[in-house]
């Protein structure tokens, strides 16, 4: 019972948080650009209460608990002084996109504390097989692999996918062995006994605590790769680089059993990371995803926004609006699918 309250806690924490802080940049940037706000609301409509007010702007906690939205004054009326419509086009965009720049932001902030708090961030050797060939080059239990044909390595998997695309082939491996800095090579192997690899090494990952520079830096490089990965999936989808029974969408009841996950290994290896990993890349995801062109998401209104500065003159607002109103929708009724699905055929993730 407390291991479920403790989850759920801290499930609504991290989900409520990543939509507050993301309803937030919309609302600083709106207020900033002299744009009136009437509502700020944490969740879907049906309204449940009012957490209060401020400068006319009321704050609303509402019933369906799959995002939330700041109400600008005028949002597809022109005519409303200082609303949304009647804001200038550049004004307009930075108010769309301000919403995804600070989830951008907030990720970047969360994998830097991070890596300064600890992360599992480098590849050590736990054993090494003999007759291997690792043995034959002398690598060692304890060493630590920075680098594989100058290809930064973090995570064994970066490790593996270097050998298995070099089979038979020198890979340069840079090597720290208690602080002191070496450079071996080693020729995977084409073919290896059973529970050995191409390299006959076991590896494990060692958390890192890196100063506030370097972590940064780090965080930086993090999330690059994690946008690019976001980013490419649609595209390898559609060439078939991945296939659709390897990609599950999931609704929240999905990432909450992901969170669960994610809180019971902090909490079994007494390490923030794999809560802030889940914090960080759901951040960046509600980043990229809300800039997507759909209709009603951010990254629809900004394509709007972009077709009236091209064409000198906007669209009908009539139409525009009908044109979200579809795409909410739309993106209601996935989501009520997704939900079924994700209660018939729950995630589950081995321990």
């Amino acid at each position: 019972m407390l291991e479920t309250l403790r989850n759920l806690i801290a499930f609504a924490l991290v989900l409520g948080g990543l939509i507050f802080f993301h309803e937030l940049g919309h609302f600083i940037v709106s207020i900033k650009l002299g744009v009136k706000i009437k509502e700020f609301g944490i969740g879907f409509p049906p309204r449940l209460l009012i957490l209060g007010k401020w400068n006319k702007t009321i704050f609303t906690l509402n019933a369906i608990p799959l995002g939330g939205f700041v109400r600008p004054a005028g949002e597809d009326d022109p005519a409303v002084k200082d609303g949304l419509a009647a804001a200038r086009p550049m004004h307009r965009l930075a108010i769309l996109a301000a919403g995804s720049v600070t989830n951008l932001l907030l990720g970047i902030l969360v994998l830097t504390f991070g890596f300064t708090s600890g992360w599992p961030d480098r590849v050590s050797i736990v054993e090494v097989a003999s007759e291997s060939p690792a043995a034959s080059i002398g690598l060692q239990t304890g060493d630590i692999i920075l680098s594989a044909n100058d290809q930064d390595v973090h995570l064994p998997a970066e490790l593996a996918a270097v050998t298995y695309d070099n089979l038979g082939q020198p890979i340069l491996l840079e090597i720290d062995r208690q602080g002191k800095i070496m450079e071996m090579t080693v020729i995977p192997r084409r073919s290896w006994p059973e529970n050995q690899g191409p390299i006959g090494v076991s590896l494990s990952w060692q958390i890192i605590d890196y100063p506030i520079h370097k972590a940064a830096a780090r965080a930086v490089q993090e999330a690059a790769l994690q946008i690019k990965e976001i980013v490419q999936l649609p595209v390898q989808l559609i060439t078939s680089q991945i296939q659709p029974s390897e990609v599950r969408l999931i609704s929240p009841i999905g990432l909450k059993a992901i969170n669960d996950h994610a809180v019971d290994a902090a909490v079994e290896l007494g390490e923030l990371f794999p809560i802030l990993q889940l914090l960080a890349f759901i951040s960046l995801a509600l980043a990229v995803t809300n800039l997507m062109p759909l209709p009603a998401l951010d990254g629809g209104r900004i394509l709007f926004v972009l077709v009236e500065i091209i064409r000198g003159r906007r669209i009908s607002p009539e139409k525009e609006g009908l044109v979200h109103f579809m795409g909410m929708t739309m993106l209601l009724g996935l989501m009520a699918v997704l939900v079924v699905q994700d209660l018939i055929d729950p995630i589950l993730i081995p321990k």
